[in-house]
């Protein structure tokens, strides 16, 4: 067996017990728990983050982007939409509770770096990763179904 294969099939297992776990939650009732709040000069909410049972969720516009596998690129999510906010001309306030800054901070320990280094380096890869796909579209042309 390859392992490529061997790869995958762990993969695909540690989402099948990841959607299982959220399915109980839901199942139980789990409420989601608040631990950070975006929020606009107005104090209007813009995104929000926290727990549902024992998942990272991002909520923006009213939608759940679940699959958030840690409290740093939680933090990191959020503070990526202030940032596009902020580009808009619309000024954010990020507001976390010590529960996610105190899980962030131990996470980026675990790895040997501070909060701050953790949370550059992710905003790093996102950087790098959107900057692929842009070159991706780019080399691909224009869609010939968009008129």
């Amino acid at each position: 067996m390859s392992q490529h294969s061997q790869a995958k099939r762990a993969a695909r297992k540690k989402r099948e017990k990841k959607a299982a776990n959220a399915a109980a939650s839901r199942r139980t009732g789990t409420p989601f728990v608040a631990h950070a709040q975006l929020v606009d000069d107005a104090d209007a909410l813009v995104a929000a983050g926290g727990l549902y049972g024992d998942e990272w969720v991002m909520v923006v516009a009213g939608r759940a982007l679940d699959g958030i596998d840690s409290p740093g690129l939680l933090i990191a999510m959020l503070k990526h939409t202030a940032s596009r906010c902020e580009s808009e001309g619309r000024g954010t306030t990020l507001r976390m509770s010590p529960v996610l800054e105190k899980a962030a901070a131990e996470e980026a320990a675990e790895g040997g770096h501070t909060l701050e280094e953790w949370l550059a380096m992710l905003e790093a890869e996102r950087a790098e990763h959107a900057e692929k796909k842009r070159a991706a579209a780019v080399a691909a042309g224009p869609d010939p179904n968009l008129h």
